[in-house]
């Protein structure tokens, strides 16, 4: 992937994506696998789209278990003519999503217990050295469902924008009501970890469909 990117670019943009990799999210079902690989090639082609950099993490059943799985500087397309340069792009976005999943699937912690470090994934964005002196957006794909660490503490003002997206995307689904209160709970504890324009939604990454607090 390396090759295909131009790394004279200095983005602007740096957009950290956090993976939860737990057995309730992700999964061995073929739907719930087909989601998470859904979400995440939307946030390669994002980034791609806007020449980001780009941070990939993912996280299991601790605290300590978050892991940078991709960290690359910048995801401008090279390219040495305009004509080139759409099938440029589609290509780096085809290599980019295969590699970015493959690092997904073969970073996902072991899980010693029950439970997922929601709170954990979070620590790991907030913890990771900046890819760039521009906005820095933050992304978790998380059905929600975690062990209870809401009293830990995590600074997550220097990012522009945290969302929260598949909440409740769990195998059997939670019930509609349990899943509201999920979400809003959510969004109230990014709110008072400083986290600004926070977007919680039950749905994937492309709807950014807020849910109020």
């Amino acid at each position: 992937m390396q090759q295909l990117v131009d790394p004279k670019v200095i983005p602007d943009l740096e957009l950290s994506l956090a993976v939860d990799g737990s057995g309730s999210f992700m999964g061995d079902r073929t739907a719930s696998r087909a989601f998470v690989a859904q979400q995440v090639a939307l946030t390669v082609e994002d980034a791609v789209d806007k020449g980001a950099a780009l941070r990939v993490i993912v996280f299991g059943g601790s605290a300590g278990s978050a892991r940078t799985v991709v960290e690359c500087p910048v995801m401008a397309v090279r390219y040495h003519n305009e004509a080139a340069r759409p099938a440029k792009l589609a290509y780096l976005k085809q290599v980019a999503r295969d590699q970015v999943w493959l690092a997904v699937r073969n970073g996902r912690p072991p899980m010693a217990r029950p439970g997922t470090s929601v709170v954990g994934g979070y620590v790991g964005l907030a913890d990771a050295t900046p890819l760039t002196a521009g906005r820095r957006e933050a992304l978790m794909l998380s059905d929600g469902i975690a062990v209870p660490e809401t009293a830990v503490a995590v600074d997550l003002s220097n990012f522009s924008s945290i969302g929260m997206y598949g909440v409740g995307q769990t195998e059997p689904p939670p019930s509609t009501p349990e899943v509201d209160r999920l979400a809003r709970s959510w969004h109230a504890w990014l709110t008072k970890q400083g986290a600004r324009q926070v977007a919680v939604s039950t749905q994937g990454y492309s709807s950014k469909r807020e849910v109020a607090p």
